[in-house]
């Protein structure tokens, strides 16, 4: 009877290698392991090389012997690895099925080694795994800092953390639990970027779902590249969790100016702490968005309190100033002086309304 057995060889981290250094040094260095591979095969009896684009090859052994060709794949394992190590800038994996009746069953054993790269990590020979037990639950729960950083649209964060999760997990898990884990947690960051709602307050899991197409589920089976699946995390997130709003700094500064003019110590730095950001740029977006200047937009909050309180009340001109964040009559005088024409007695004694009134630049 004759025997096959698959040894699967699998550059290390290829996408984030081609996605630094570019496709020309990518190409070039897939020549020289191409080479090396071929070189390895084409001195073992009975071994042929398929190429498997972009970065893996198929090596089949075959023989009447199945001790004898597991010795040898394991020697072609650790010959292919020093090669590609020599002529390329790379390392490799290389995953070993089991001898089989048959290439096809071969190959399959050899696919399904490979995905342990995942939680095994590369630059090594990985030989099929004997069955062991399996946590039956995460190590760590992150969900509630997921969802923090989720609902403050930070998908660089959010891919981050689950990058970090992922790394911690597989020391607990089998790929195919690790993959299952995580498509709960893709399936939980959908849920709460979408908050889609029934009319009984359930999730809308056919809208949520929407959000993360079943090709998406089924490209992380595929995975068996940490550094690809950290890629693939932070594109992923990056459609999944929806942009924070942009904030109007303008509007956030007009709006505190508007509760708080009224303290004589208000200040455009005071402003600018407020609302987190620099007293330059609040500048700039007064003079951008308003054609004035902070001081003038201040200047006009008071004054239309003070006209207001000027036609409706009684109150002596020194208690208005003290109302409107002038700290003394004469402030409030000089200052009604310079914008409106006239002492606000005059204005009250002339009858304005202020309404009708608009202060002079």
């Amino acid at each position: 009877m004759t025997y096959a057995m698959a040894a699967l060889v699998d550059i290390d981290d290829f996408m984030v290698s081609e996605q630094v250094r570019g496709r020309p040094w990518a190409q070039r260095q897939l020549r020289h392991a191409d080479q090396a591979v071929r070189a390895a095969a084409r001195g073992r009896p009975g071994a042929t090389c398929h190429p498997r684009p972009p970065e893996e090859w198929l090596v089949m052994l075959t023989g009447a012997d199945p001790a004898t060709l597991m010795s040898d794949a394991a020697a072609l394992a650790e010959d292919v690895r020093a090669a590609i190590v020599r002529e390329t800038e790379w390392t490799a994996t290389v995953s070993l099925g089991f001898p089989s009746v048959g290439s096809v069953a071969a190959e399959r054993d050899a696919l399904r080694v490979n995905g342990y790269k995942l939680v095994l990590g590369g630059d090594r020979v990985i030989e099929p795994p004997s069955a062991g037990r399996v946590a039956a639950a995460p190590p760590v729960r992150i969900e509630r800092e997921l969802t923090r950083r989720v609902r403050a649209g930070d998908h660089n964060g959010a891919a981050g953390l689950l990058a970090s999760w992922v790394d911690r997990c597989a020391r607990d898990a089998d790929p195919e639990t690790l993959r299952n884990w995580l498509i709960g947690q893709l399936l939980f960051v959908v849920d709460v970027a979408n908050r889609a709602t029934l009319a009984d307050g359930s999730t809308d899991w056919v809208m949520t779902c929407a959000r993360l197409p079943i090709e998406d589920i089924v490209t992380v089976g595929d995975i068996h590249e940490r550094s690809y699946l950290h890629m693939w995390l932070r594109d992923t997130l990056g459609r999944l969790v929806p942009e924070p709003p942009r904030r109007d700094v303008l509007a956030l500064a007009e709006a505190y100016m508007d509760e708080h003019y009224t303290d004589p110590e208000l200040r455009l730095a005071t402003v600018a702490e407020a609302v987190s950001a620099s007293p330059f740029y609040i500048s700039h977006l007064f003079a951008e968005k308003r054609r004035t200047t902070f001081l003038r937009h201040l200047t006009g909050l008071r004054l239309r309190h003070a006209r207001r309180l000027l036609s409706t009340s009684g109150l002596p001109v020194d208690v208005i100033a003290t109302r409107t964040g002038y700290p003394t009559a004469k402030a409030l005088r000089g200052a009604f002086r310079r914008h409106v024409g006239c002492s606000p007695t005059e204005y009250r004694r002339a009858g304005f309304r202020p309404d009708r009134d608009q202060a002079r630049s």
